[in-house]
């Protein structure tokens, strides 16, 4: 039972140890028995067996020594940690019988039975070790991700804040090396060799010392990546110097610096190549797609960054450029800021203007300081406004104060600033027109004064007795509105010469005001007729004391170069209020009445002046002989006709003739204007009943010689008063049966209210239908009213003879001609224009559409035996054009199309300055002009002020069209007026050189 019992146990224990066996050779890992003191194997179960490939027969005859490699001192640690706390966990090397080796992790304990044994169990730990490795390879590459963002990072502020080119590069260098961990970065430009020259490099220089890189394709120093980056324009990466063929010419240079893979990427400036940046690394295979495109980015920052410092460059030039420019302007130029209104920019010329002596005097100040008024303040501020919302403007002769205290006056032109910064500025040019401002001013007091005598002229006579008329009625005194004219002026021209005669008039202008009173005026209309008018007269008595003074400064000698000569003046007189007449009718009643005074025979005892009367006749005893006289030679045959001739412009010959009278009295041939305001009403309807039939039956005469003329005969306002008027015409006419009624053209005056009559109207139109033609004559005169014209029936207008005789001397006169010539031409009725006396008048009236001409230039008035001769061979010439008139009437046109542009909208075309005949003309004759230049100047502005009415009618307002016209219509008068002087200043020193030398014999 015992044996039986016992074999058993036995059995029980091996079928145990076959199943622990069983279990430790299929364990996932190896275990072994190991001897603690000679590490021989004693047991290893299957899976070490197969881990090592070994038969467990061959590792009972092994040591640990003949699988771990080398015996590590992982192994020879684990050992002493287990005999220290019997214990130990390690890992190790195995190889294998084929030689191979792998990772395994060990953990031995000892164990104590029948002796010490150590029990190791180790595992294959080749995966884990794998997916360690592969763990590290992500972290790591992450990790130069990141610091190649940091680098991207960095070097875009660096690019952001530096300025510098040089210092921006070598920053550039340094991040790389800094944050990438790089050996080195360089950056560097092919030489026109095409040698790489470097720009900027960190790291160790030893490397680029010596060291030669190509940009060309045929060496192998251009193989690598910087030639191979240059020639593509993209980024090259070298993964290994030891593995790539291409890097042999720097393979031993690179490994001595420890360098193992490099890059190269190209840089673009102004869109164009310019570098390359190279980076070196000290391992291989570093430069990844991640890497790549982070490198790509660096590269096209770091031309972004380029061109902004190219801009930057060219901002500071550009500001430098200009802020030379601007301080070397003739025109002041300041920035304003809104709504604050201070200066924020000035150039150099703005501080000279402002009286500033730096430019913190203006810098930050309020611009409030600068005006003299809050009302120009807020003009410009209003001006200024409409600038933000419209983009620019101009303002004209604006005043500032200086620094100073002294005022100047500035033509501003003004545009919007549109910055990003959100405030709003304007850029104001300022010139400085004081000088043309205080010219303006001169020249208006001048257009209010007499040229030659300063005293005022016409235009301020009229000012001054519009005011003098209610100051009269207001303080009830008397007003004597006198005209004055020298006796037998023109002897005194023709025997002395012009300007002993300019002299003698202005001697007499000094006499007859230091004659007069403090409050009366005396005034020049022009030739030798002066205009008094003597205010705040008590009585008649008061007003002979001045006469009597007058006369006392009048009578004495004058010394007309070096002879005492003894000159007659004539006065005629009106007195307001028993003259209840307007202003023009009181100037002219006072006219009528010098008339008369030079028509009397007796000079002495205050003879020289006529008081007018509605009668001027009855008067005095003096007109009453003068009419007596006349009657008397009207019928003995002293009363004659002469016959000026009219020229047709359409056919350059002699269409028509002028009847004039002619008294031969005293053994001299007297004209109407020294005795027909002498005349009463008999004597005036005897002398229209004369002329009217003599002249017809002179016209009857050459009508039968073949000459077709029409005849022009003067017609008073008497005759037409007279009832029967229309009808004696009527009956002269048909006794002249070959004398058509269209031949007849009768010239009415238009004085006083004759026309408004109904008589005198009913005569006119008559008259006009049965054929006779009417015309208006002496349009335009001082005392004529052009606003009925339209409504009287005429057929022509004869243009007063007295705009024209000047004109070669006063060319801004052109101007009222050509008004007139516009209204004959609205009116629709035939033009004739008087006084063409020269050549240059000729030409000028050829560029205007006039019908006929009269004056000395064609002919003076001729007998009649002298006519048909003159009519058959007469013809007009073309007249010399080489004058300022027809150039400035061309002139002339070209502004009143801007000025129609701007009222009716329509389109006009801009004179070029250079294409003006004013210009051609200006140049031609600068050597003779005076003052050439402020005339160019002037005209300039005229034509610049056109083209911007020519641009502002195209987009502008009409605020704006009609402020720009104003302007126009001022610079163009201005500048016809200093014309007008320079002609005057080039004829006199003509006519100075002119006259012969003087005789000292």
């Amino acid at each position: 039972m015992t044996i039986m019992h016992s074999t058993t146990e036995y059995q029980q224990a091996e079928t145990k140890l076959k199943l622990f066996r069983a279990l430790l050779d299929n364990s996932s890992d190896a275990i072994e028995v190991l001897d603690p003191v000679t590490l021989r194997f004693l047991d290893i179960n299957a899976t070490g067996c197969r881990a090592l490939g070994y038969t467990r027969e061959e590792l009972l005859s092994m040591s640990i020594y003949d699988i771990d490699t080398a015996y590590s001192a992982a192994p020879q640690n684990g050992l002493a940690q287990l005999w220290e706390s019997g214990h130990a966990l390690f890992e190790t090397i195995h190889r294998r019988k084929d030689g191979s080796t792998f990772p395994v992790e060990v953990n031995v304990v000892s164990v104590e039975l029948d002796k010490p044994y150590l029990l190791a169990t180790t595992r294959d730990i080749t995966e884990r070790k794998l997916l360690e490795a592969a763990q590290q390879n992500s972290a790591r590459r992450l990790q130069r991700i990141i610091d190649f963002s940091v680098l991207l990072s960095s070097a875009n502020e660096a690019i952001a804040q530096m300025e510098n080119e040089a210092d921006l590069l070598r920053s550039l260098c340094e991040l790389a090396v800094h944050h990438a961990h790089l050996r080195l970065a360089w950056i560097g430009q092919p030489d026109s060799d095409g040698w790489f020259q470097m720009l900027a490099a960190v790291g160790p220089m030893g490397y680029l010392a010596g060291i030669r890189i190509s940009a060309s394709a045929e060496l192998p120093e251009g193989q690598g990546p910087a030639g191979l980056s240059w020639r593509d324009q993209k980024l090259v990466y070298n993964a290994s110097f030891t593995k790539n063929p291409r890097m042999k010419p720097w393979a031993q240079r690179a490994e001595a610096f420890g360098i193992s893979a490099n890059a190269a990427l190209p840089i673009f400036r102004g869109g164009k190549r310019w570098a390359i940046l190279a980076m070196a690394h000290g391992e291989d295979n570093i430069f990844d797609a991640d890497l790549q495109k982070i490198l790509t980015d660096l590269a096209k920052d770091v031309g972004y960054g380029l061109d902004r410092l190219d801009i930057l460059r060219r901002e500071r030039e550009a500001n430098a450029f200009n802020e030379v420019l601007l301080n070397t302007q003739s025109s002041g130029i300041g920035v304003i800021r809104f709504p604050e209104r201070i200066f924020e920019k000035v150039n150099a010329r703005m501080l000279k203007m402002f009286g500033a002596s730096s430019p913190e005097d203006l810098l930050g100040h309020p611009i409030r300081r600068f005006y003299l008024d809050e009302e120009t303040y807020d003009r410009v501020g209003a001006a200024n406004q409409k600038v933000l919302s419209e983009g620019h403007g101009m303002l004209r002769d604006v005043p500032y104060r200086r620094l100073d205290g002294e005022v100047i006056y500035v033509d501003l032109s003004v545009q919007r600033l549109d910055g990003t910064d959100g405030v709003q500025r304007i850029l104001g040019t300022f010139v400085d027109v004081t000088e043309r401002h205080r010219l303006v001013d001169d020249l208006a007091r001048q257009s209010f004064s007499d040229m030659l005598t300063g005293l005022p002229n016409r235009r301020a006579l009229d000012a001054e007795i519009s005011k003098a008329l209610p100051r009269s009625a207001r303080q009830e005194r008397l007003l004597a509105v006198g005209f004055l004219d020298i006796d037998d002026f023109k002897p005194v021209n023709d025997t002395y010469g012009h300007d002993a005669g300019d002299d003698l008039l202005k001697e007499m202008a000094r006499r007859l005001q230091g004659a007069v009173r403090r409050t009366d005026t005396v005034a020049r209309l022009g030739g030798d007729e002066f205009v008094l008018l003597l205010e705040n007269l008590r009585d008649v008595d008061e007003l002979d004391q001045v006469l009597a003074r007058l006369q006392t400064a009048s009578a004495q000698p004058f010394n007309i170069k070096g002879e005492m000569v003894r000159i007659q003046a004539s006065l005629g007189l009106t007195i307001y209020p028993f003259d209840e007449a307007d202003a023009d009718l009181l100037l002219r009643h006072a006219d009528q009445a010098m008339y008369a005074a030079k028509a009397r025979p007796s000079r002495e005892s205050g003879g020289w002046v006529q008081l007018y009367h509605p009668d001027i006749g009855n008067v005095s005893m003096g007109d009453e002989l003068l009419r007596r006289d006349f009657l008397r030679a009207l019928a003995s045959g002293a009363v004659t006709l002469r016959y000026q001739p009219l020229v047709a412009m359409a056919t350059d010959r002699v269409a028509g003739l002028e009847a004039l009278t002619r008294w031969n009295r005293e053994g001299r041939e007297v004209s109407p204007d020294k005795f027909l305001s002498a005349l009463g009403v008999r004597e005036r309807q005897a002398l229209g009943r004369f002329v009217l039939q003599t002249g017809l039956q002179q016209l009857a005469q050459w009508r039968d010689m073949g000459l077709d003329l029409f005849l022009s005969i003067n017609v008073t306002p008497e005759e037409l008063d007279q009832p029967g008027f229309a009808d004696t015409v009527f009956g002269i006419l048909a006794a002249y049966p070959s004398v058509p009624p269209k031949s007849l053209v009768l010239e009415v005056l238009e004085i006083g209210e004759i026309l408004e009559q109904e008589a005198a109207l009913e005569h006119l139109q008559r008259l006009r239908g049965a054929g006779i033609k009417i015309a208006l004559d002496d349009v335009g005169s001082a005392y004529a009213s052009r606003l009925r014209l339209k409504n009287l029936p005429i057929d022509e207008i004869k243009i007063d003879q007295g705009f024209i005789r000047e004109l070669s001397n006063k060319p801004q006169d052109l101007i009222f001609v050509e008004s007139l010539v516009n209204l004959g031409l609205a009116m629709g009725v035939l033009i004739t224009v008087e006084g063409v006396e020269t050549e240059a008048h000729i030409a000028l009236l050829r560029e205007m559409k006039i019908n006929y001409l009269q004056g000395y230039a064609i002919a003076r008035p001729l007998e009649a035996e002298a006519v048909a001769d003159f009519v058959r061979s007469f013809v007009l010439g073309v007249g010399d054009a080489d004058t300022p008139m027809v150039a400035l009437y061309q002139h002339l046109g070209w502004l009143r199309a801007a000025t129609e542009s701007t009222m009716n909208h329509q389109g006009y075309e801009n004179t070029e300055l250079a294409d003006c005949p004013i210009t051609t003309w200006l140049h031609a004759h600068a050597s003779e002009l005076p003052g050439v230049e402020a005339l160019l100047a002037e005209h300039e502005t005229v034509h610049i002020l056109g083209r911007e009415i020519l641009q502002v009618r195209q987009s502008g307002t009409r605020e704006e069209l009609h402020r720009l016209l104003g302007q126009l219509h001022g610079h163009s008068h201005l500048f016809q007026e200093e014309l007008g002087q320079a002609v005057q200043g080039m004829r006199a020193a003509a006519a100075a050189t002119a006259l012969p030398p003087s005789s000292n014999a």
